[in-house]
């Protein structure tokens, strides 16, 4: 019988863009769907400027180790964040790129997957909103339809958990545009200790 793997995301940028509040409101969310999850963050030397992500683990049944060697969906805020991270990425895995901040796309994510969803998102936020603050939220509505991992109802009731009752409004709206900004959604197939090779 194989024994069923969690699903893995990584979000990861540079301190201060916003990535491991969005590890902790994704988690909450996937929680709040009955999904066994775990959710670990990482800093650089540099809290801010440094190289930082946050990991959720997912699954249907108890995650027994709570640590990912590869992930399902990678979320790439900067250009250090990919340039770190691209190699662990999972063959057919999802690749979103913050094209804002990342300029130069690794080979290897052109030879690990063919799902990469690349957008100007702070950019985008930018003018949309006016501020770029709210570009992690837009990060997780892209995530929510490239993915379909996490239902966008629930991202924005965890939003309302840990954001301040003023911002609720915005948010909700930046969770929505990310939404709008995805042409495309993939399926994350169920994950066994078996390895498969090649583009599905």
């Amino acid at each position: 019988m194989a024994v069923r793997q969690p699903h893995s995301v990584r979000i990861s940028g540079i301190g201060g863009q916003g990535n491991v509040l969005m590890g902790i409101i994704l988690a909450d969310a996937l929680v709040s769907m009955g999904l066994w999850v775990v959710q670990t963050q990482s800093y650089g030397a540099q809290v801010r400027g440094g190289l930082s992500y946050c990991d959720v683990l997912f699954c249907k049944e108890p995650i027994d180790y709570p640590k990912a060697n590869n992930f399902n969906v990678i979320y790439s805020m900067h250009q250090i964040a990919i340039n770190a991270h691209i190699n662990l990425l999972k063959p057919n895995g999802i690749l979103i790129i913050d094209s804002s901040y990342v300029t130069d796309i690794p080979k290897e994510a052109f030879r690990l997957t063919k799902k990469i969803v690349m957008k100007p998102i702070s950019k985008l936020t930018q003018e949309r909103f006016g501020t770029a603050l709210p570009s992690n939220m837009v990060g997780l509505g892209i995530i929510s339809k490239a993915s379909k991992i996490v239902q966008p109802e629930a991202l924005k009731r965890s939003m309302k958990k840990h954001i301040k009752e003023k911002y609720h409004k915005l948010n909700e709206e930046a969770i929505e545009f990310g939404i709008s900004l995805v042409e495309k959604s993939y399926t994350i197939k169920e994950e066994s200790r078996e390895f498969i090779r090649g583009f599905e």
